[in-house]
């Protein structure tokens, strides 16, 4: 992984993510968001790059009916997401409706990985992600006795309450971002994920112990951060 500091991190997150979107323009893109600062990035991204080769979804999602918790229900209010789907960008929902269940929306996110691939064998997968101070990323917390790397993409699981004030959620795994995101773009901001930044920088963390040393293990990942080391 690489680590660049800048004073503009996020304007210059979604221009590498621009590029990648460039670099892929005769190709398949699955383009997977996370929520929080993260989305901020997005915003620099130009709706030159958006067209219908591209799938839009969120890599993580939080069961919840309010729209300003559940991150696709966000995703679709900025406006980002009004020029990719003007351009012809194909969204997978995981908006959350009454009667809806923890299981049945991570079945939902599980059948859409399956489709997009088999539809598109030699597509590209690529994510934006954040970090959470705790060293949480994407919707991958320590938490004991749930398998992030095991065989399946998604784990659709609750945290304990007194750990994140959003508990039930829908995830993809450590296994779904070694094996299939082939890029990352990373937006890091803010001086409380300084140690967690540190460990990336120095290799000194582990996956179990903190997630967000994930990045660490995957294909090709950039993460940007005002931070100063």
């Amino acid at each position: 992984m690489e680590i660049i500091e800048s004073a503009i991190p996020q304007e210059d997150a979604g221009r590498a993510l621009s590029d990648l979107l460039v670099r892929y323009v005769h190709t398949s893109v699955l383009l997977l968001v996370s929520g929080g600062s993260a989305f901020s990035l997005l915003e620099y991204v130009g709706e030159e790059v958006l067209d219908s080769r591209i799938t839009l979804g969120v890599l993580d999602e939080r069961l919840s009916l309010d729209p300003a918790i559940n991150n696709f229900a966000q995703l679709s209010l900025t406006p980002f997401y009004a020029r990719a789907r003007a351009k012809g960008v194909v969204p997978i929902s995981t908006i959350v409706s009454s009667g809806d269940t923890l299981v049945g929306v991570g079945e939902r996110m599980r059948q859409s990985l399956r489709d997009w691939r088999m539809a598109n064998p030699t597509g590209v997968v690529i994510a934006t992600m954040g970090i959470g101070p705790d060293g949480h990323t994407a919707g991958i917390f320590h938490v004991a006795n749930i398998d992030f790397d095991g065989g399946d993409n998604i784990v659709a699981y609750t945290l304990p309450q007194e750990q994140n004030p959003y508990p039930e959620r829908i995830t993809v795994t450590n296994t779904f971002l070694r094996g299939q995101v082939a890029h990352a773009v990373v937006l890091a901001v803010g001086d409380e994920k300084r140690e967690v930044i540190l460990q990336l920088r120095e290799g000194t963390c582990e996956a179990a112990r903190m997630p967000a040393c994930i990045l660490r293990e995957m294909q090709s990942v950039v993460l940007y951060t005002e931070i100063e080391q």
